[in-house]
């Protein structure tokens, strides 16, 4: 089922961003998913077979190290913190190093009288998967909540509430997981029950990369909802209409020179702090109570 969500978000991703990403965004989202896939094998495999558990852990943890660093680059993008960045990449690393360490094992020892020599490795590659997981997403809450501050307009602050919200709920899940995998396994490493959860992470992990993907699609509308939408009640006059068709031209260029950048394509300045002109905020309030989101609201958010 969660490899059914995977295809369906992999579709609208081609649909909608595949001509405009870079080629290595392309690359990162085929080879999750080809790993995946050979991941989703091994696990239909594994009710008669015990190679492919080895298979799975190493596809685990390939395509958690790809999709973690995926977003700890997108944090950089968003702050610029170079030393924040080293210390995510260290826990990404140590849960990387974790699971190979444990595939080694699993083929070394391929008996169920040996999962006790399972149990340390175990421990590092899950422990540090959680870890880097909850660190990455408190990081890019903490920088999302601290440029929301500094965002004057309503609309703006909505759409970054929206990627805070997405960042939680990611985060949230993919730690919850691998920690329920490492307490069900430590406390019972003699069965398979810990596979409940941990059979799924790798999907897990891929869908959280494409759904902040495909996230830009709705930030794009929402933007250009603001544009369009800025009538108060009265009748827009016809130099209001030519500043909205102005902002949406400028808006649509501006999205579509930055869309490869940031977190779900919402991009801040390293400081963290938006780009306001008041002076041209101002002029979007008409005599008959039109109130729009400029352009360089829109842009400065983007």
């Amino acid at each position: 089922m969660v490899y059914t969500l995977e295809i369906m978000q992999l579709t609208s991703y081609i649909k909608h961003f595949w001509r405009r990403d870079k080629l290595s965004i392309k690359i990162l989202v085929v080879l999750c998913f080809l790993i995946d896939t050979v991941c989703t094998i091994a696990v239909c495999a594994w009710s008669m077979l015990w190679w492919p558990c080895s298979v799975f852990v190493v596809s685990t943890t390939a395509v958690a190290t790809l999709v973690q660093s995926f977003l700890i680059y997108r944090y950089f993008i968003l702050s610029s913190q170079h030393i924040i960045t080293f210390i995510l990449g260290i826990f990404t690393l140590a849960a990387f190093t974790g699971g190979i360490s444990l595939t080694s094992v699993l083929i070394t020892f391929s008996t169920y009288e040996d999962r006790a020599k399972l149990v340390m490795t175990s421990i590092l590659w899950l422990g540090s998967t959680a870890a880097a997981d909850l660190l990455i997403m408190v990081s890019l809450v903490f920088t999302l909540v601290r440029t929301v501050s500094g965002a004057p307009i309503r609309s703006t602050k909505a759409i970054i509430h929206r990627l805070i919200l997405v960042v939680i709920q990611s985060g949230t899940i993919t730690t919850v997981l691998a920690l329920l995998t490492l307490s069900v396994f430590v406390a019972f490493p003699q069965t398979n029950n810990s596979g409940y959860f941990s059979l799924s992470i790798g999907r897990v992990y891929t869908l959280t990369m494409l759904f902040t993907l495909n996230l830009r699609r709705e930030m794009w509308n929402r933007c250009h909802a603001c544009e369009v939408n800025t009538l108060g009640g009265g009748t827009m006059s016809a130099a209001a209409a030519h500043r909205s068709e102005v902002a949406n031209k400028s808006l649509r260029v501006g999205l579509g020179q930055v869309e490869h950048h940031g977190l779900g394509s919402i991009q801040f300045p390293p400081s963290s702090q938006l780009r306001f002109d008041k002076k041209e905020a101002a002029s979007t309030v008409n005599s008959d109570g039109l109130r729009g989101c400029h352009a360089s609201d829109s842009l400065g958010a983007v």
